[in-house]
């Protein structure tokens, strides 16, 4: 750990005051969408006694959750229909209703902070500053802890945070290196400078882990990470970035990014995926768990292509499936709906009239906006180049406890750090916020995906 340049950072800032607009230039809270989702899905405490060392998903190295939580599908209600004749003819044997299930576990995940003894010595009253250094972080932790996981709900289990476009020929450079990133999932799933990531090549082998990102280039599309160590293979221009640890422990080349290594996301159930299984439950047995699908061939998303997912979606279940959606989205795509709608509002002004501002209203971040009869949502996270509709009320979690500090029976929050060397105490403060929470959906089909949708020049 190290405790001088650590120092160094802290204490000015605090002798001040930090003023976050730009080192928190990457989000300070929550979207609108999040918090709706959040409410809207449902707790299910699971008890300890259903966590076992070994099974389940995620992938763990070292053994994981078994899948204790189960999702009925009724697939058939029962009952065969047909011709019969009432002189004496037999009425059949009838049938029964036919029904299966999807079944997960929990996903622990924690967020952890680590301050120097010097810092928070220096700043632990107002005499000596005028913020504490400790006391902020544990302030922010809960609400750092929230971001992660909206990051979390636009992913597809793989644990993803970008990709590599296959351009340029990314080295290895003192200890850097840098990639061009794909301009769909790019750098709005990155929370921020320093940010620990993971690095797999593209058939999903771990060759790099710890690494952080150095920084961030907006104009090229690019990110330079410092890494860890050499990299088992590459690098590539075709690797890929993820959440940290997803392996547990893993040693580089010997743990593979498949489904299921990170927790479930929204993008997990609202798939365009046909094949395989979800939740332990083959498509091929239950294919009403495919997601109705609106493939937009690199078009705008306009009404025609929401009113064909909403034709697949009342074909698929009735009109009734149609009355909760909402629907989800990156503010790429509320641009692209609201340039068509200056395309088509055209007024006629004459010789007296002024100039008016063409941009319609409604168009904060944290707003909404309406399309094809549906309340869309944004968030900076979401898929650039996609829009989603779900019904809320058909996901929900299963967790061991709520999202709280990592506390002993005592209450202790706030631990002294240890040396991975030695084993000694070392002069530093560490705490986390811990998560057990995985999502789950009821019904993964009732929602649909309009997908390789364009994305408006400069977003």
């Amino acid at each position: 750990m190290a405790i001088t340049a650590q120092t160094a950072n802290f204490i000015p800032t605090m002798l001040e005051t930090v003023r976050p607009k730009l080192s928190y230039f990457l989000a300070m809270k929550q979207s609108k969408f999040a918090g709706l989702f959040l409410k809207a899905a449902e707790k299910h405490q699971v008890s300890a006694f259903t966590d076992a060392p070994a099974g389940g998903s995620p992938t763990y190295s070292l053994g994981g959750p078994v899948l204790a939580w189960r999702v009925p599908l009724l697939l058939f209600m029962g009952g065969d229909y047909q011709a019969f004749s009432l002189d004496g003819g037999d009425l059949g044997t009838g049938s029964s209703m036919i029904t299966a299930f999807m079944a997960f576990g929990t996903f622990e995940n924690n967020i952890g902070f680590n301050l120097p003894a010097r810092a928070a010595m220096a700043t632990k009253n107002a005499q000596q500053a005028v913020a504490n250094a400790l006391q902020f972080s544990l302030g922010k932790a809960l609400s750092e802890m929230a971001l992660y996981n909206e990051i979390g709900l636009f992913n597809d289990s793989t644990g993803t945070l970008a990709t590599a476009n296959g351009t340029g020929s990314p080295a290895v450079s003192g200890g850097t290196v840098t990639y061009n990133l794909e301009s769909t999932f790019a750098w709005n799933r990155i929370r921020s400078f320093n940010q620990l990531v993971d690095v797999y090549n593209a058939a999903g082998t771990l060759i790099d882990i710890g690494a952080r990102v150095k920084s961030i280039n907006f104009a090229s599309n690019s990110i330079t990470l410092t890494i860890n160590n050499s990299y088992s293979s590459g690098p590539s221009n075709t690797d890929v970035i993820a959440f940290p640890n997803m392996g547990l422990g893993a040693a580089a080349g010997s743990y593979t990014q498949v489904a299921g290594s990170w927790r479930n996301g929204i993008y997990t159930f609202n798939s365009t995926t046909s094949s395989g299984s979800l939740g332990g439950l083959s498509y091929s047995t239950a294919y009403e768990m495919t997601t109705p699908a609106v493939n937009a061939s690199s078009g705008y998303f306009t009404a025609s292509t929401g009113y064909a997912g909403r034709s697949q979606l009342i074909q698929r279940r009735d009109e009734d499936a149609y009355g909760g959606i909402v629907g989800v989205c990156h503010t790429a795509q509320r641009v692209s709906w609201y340039l068509q709608g200056l395309t088509i509002s055209n007024w006629f002004r004459g010789a007296s009239d002024k100039m008016i501002d063409l941009a319609p209203g409604n168009n904060g971040y944290g707003d909404t906006f309406e399309a094809c009869d549906v309340t869309h949502y944004i968030s900076r996270y979401a898929g650039k180049a996609r829009v989603d509709w779900i019904n809320p009320s058909n996901f929900g979690w299963t967790q061991l406890s709520d999202i709280d500090f990592f506390q002993t029976p005592e209450g202790q929050r706030v631990f002294a750090g240890r040396s991975i060397t030695t084993g000694n105490v070392q002069a530093g403060f560490q705490f986390y916020v811990v998560n057990t929470r995985q999502l789950y959906s009821v019904d993964p089909g009732c929602g649909v995906v309009t997908y390789t949708l364009a994305i408006p020049a400069g977003q």
